[in-house]
């Protein structure tokens, strides 16, 4: 079980607070994050440092514990319903990151992240729909670099994406 859930949600999860479809999601999160990068959250060395400096080795090491722990915790309180449309959410967007960035040149790297940062800069309030995608491109890229995504999507995973796609072309 140690490898499917994180020790970090194991009281919540012994408390019976989840549902068993909500454990399942955040059991395929885990998986599926860990699967498609291959960087880790903590790097091993840095985990050791702090496993030295306070006696406890972290609970969060890899992107999939990550996103497995934050989902647990900060939609906690919220409807399955809505719970399941965040899963589907990140998915969704590590998929579309991946296909948006994979072939991209450091100039279009570089060009998210001074547009965000001259939209940000700028704006108190009130993004324009344009602006709102770029804060979001801006997001699907860091999800990209840093969990150094590679494309080890399965078949079924893809065909899910690809019917998003098809759907907004009807």
């Amino acid at each position: 079980m140690k490898d499917l859930i994180n020790e970090s949600i194991m009281t919540m999860i012994n408390e019976g607070s989840m549902s068993l479809e909500r454990i399942n999601n955040l059991i395929y999160i885990k998986a599926f994050i860990d699967r498609i990068a291959t960087k880790k959250y903590i790097e091993e060395e840095a985990a050791r440092d702090l496993e030295r400096k306070y006696g406890v080795r972290p609970d969060i090491i890899t992107w999939g514990d990550y996103f497995q722990s934050e989902m647990a915790t900060s939609l906690m309180v919220v409807p399955d319903e809505e719970f399941n449309r965040a899963v589907e959410t990140l998915k969704f967007d590590m998929v579309a990151s991946w296909i948006i960035f994979c072939e991209k040149e450091q100039d279009f790297f570089d060009w998210v992240d001074s547009t965000h940062a001259a939209i940000t800069e700028c704006k108190e309030k009130g993004f324009t729909e344009e602006e709102e995608e770029v804060l979001h491109l801006k997001i699907l890229k860091d999800y990209y670099t840093d969990l150094g995504l590679v494309n080890n999507f399965t078949e079924s995973e893809m065909k899910w994406f690809n019917g998003f796609q098809e759907a907004k072309v009807v």
